[in-house]
């Protein structure tokens, strides 16, 4: 039996998407396994997939589990540089303990987040066939299309190009030390050496989990790339409890910052604020960041609640205020809901551009310089100009085009477990 063998960053947004995609390879008859730093998550271990830890002395799991935490309360380009050097850490582990990990347990085949570059050498120093999995926005450098930590729309000419390549060049920079650890690995195991992170994606099969319409024009995208849309389980997520009751009937406004950038009380506030007085009801998730008694008496008195049935609220929302977190972005659209977009840190400006580019909601500043009065101005129109919905249904059709987690199980099956190919 093939056992595909799945790495990626320990984080929701990450895993969650990779257990869906593992369940419906599983359900092709293939046997998977997690290979993660940290602690094994409850969503991995709860549908059945046994977790392997590949953080050994390199990187502790209570070390990565702090450097999470830490995550949570930075924003903007603190945040980006603590990303990019948790990453670099998580290589040198996933370098120093993946093989031998990997090999024990007879994997055939890996799965590689995009995100966790390194171990794509760890597949190509044990000649295993390997795919690259796009759980957040595309990474693939491209001078027609402004960077993922940017929130800049696409544009054309010269000035554009310039200013596109000069933040993809100042990109590599800061992660340098990532390729330099992949590229010292790979020499002292004889492999080819990569110019840049890109090289180190699969060169036959990438997927990614966004819809093809919720991407910016792109002249240097490779051949590989299949835009399949949201990998989610069938029966969505775990039930999670909820005072259905509170609900009033009022127009529904739901917010979210995640599961990551989701300790920052003020941002929370900020929201309470601009939604008081509106002929609507607000709920807020807190992500477990932040205790809901720990915000105190918010304005407009909202729901507040530390975890919620998201897809379901999202059901009834006229509109939801998000982070940009791309799960909760691409939850939002496959349900045909408009939105107001804060980013916080890391790709979310890319995603917050792109809902306003393809004109499903608004893309503000980051909450340190926004007021709850143009928070307020945006969230109003919005809910009054239809248009933002409309636009939120045409990237639902095309989520429902791209065929999410089953699609990819057949893609992966056709083209890596019965293909032969290395990557």
């Amino acid at each position: 039996m093939d056992h595909v063998g799945i790495v990626c960053p320990n984080a929701p947004g990450h895993v969650n998407p990779m257990v869906a995609l593992a369940d419906a390879i599983r359900t092709r008859g293939r046997r998977v396994t997690f290979f993660l730093l940290g602690e094994p998550p409850a969503a991995a271990t709860a549908a059945g997939f046994e977790v392997v830890p590949v953080g050994g002395s390199v990187y502790p799991a209570d070390e990565y589990r702090a450097d999470f935490v830490r995550l949570g309360s930075l924003r903007g380009r603190a945040a980006l540089e603590h990303t990019i050097a948790v990453f670099g850490r998580s290589a040198e582990a996933v370098l120093t303990v993946g093989p031998g990990a990997v090999r024990d347990a007879g994997i055939t085949h890996l799965l590689v987040d995009q995100a966790s570059s390194s171990a794509g050498t760890v597949a190509d120093r044990l000649g295993l066939p390997s795919a690259t999995i796009c759980n957040a926005l595309i990474l693939h450098p491209d001078p027609d299309a402004p960077p993922y930590f940017t929130p800049w729309p696409p544009a054309e000419g010269a000035w554009s190009r310039l200013r596109n390549r000069t933040a993809w060049a100042g990109l590599d920079w800061k992660a340098r030390p990532i390729l330099a650890r992949i590229r010292d690995h790979r020499r002292r195991h004889g492999l080819s050496v990569p110019r840049r992170l890109a090289d180190t994606w699969s060169n036959r099969l990438q997927i990614s989990q966004q819809p093809e319409a919720f991407e910016f024009p792109r002249s240097k995208l490779p051949a590989s790339v299949r835009f399949v849309g949201p990998l989610r389980l069938p029966c969505g997520y775990p039930p999670v409890a909820f005072p259905w009751d509170r609900l009033d009937g009022r127009p529904l406004i739901y917010a979210s910052l995640g599961t990551l950038q989701n300790r920052i009380a003020a941002a929370f506030r900020t929201i309470a604020e601009a939604c008081a007085g509106l002929d609507a009801q607000l709920v807020i998730s807190t992500g477990r960041g932040i205790a809901p008694e720990a915000l105190g008496d918010l304005p407009g008195r909202p729901v507040v609640v530390s975890y919620a049935p998201q897809l379901e609220l999202l059901g009834l929302a006229a509109l939801a205020v998000t982070h940009a977190g791309l799960n909760t972005v691409l939850d939002a659209l496959s349900l045909g809901v408009p939105m107001v977009a804060v980013p916080v840190a890391n790709e979310q400006p890319g995603t917050a551009a792109r809902v306003a580019w393809v004109g499903a909601g608004e893309a503000l500043p980051p909450f340190e310089r926004l007021t709850p009065e143009a928070m307020r101005a945006a969230i109003s129109r919005v809910l009054r100009d239809p248009s933002y919905r409309q636009a939120a249904r045409r990237i639902q059709s095309s989520i429902r085009e791209g065929g999410g987690a089953p699609k990819a199980a057949e893609l992966i099956e056709t083209e890596l477990l019965d293909g032969g190919w290395a990557r």
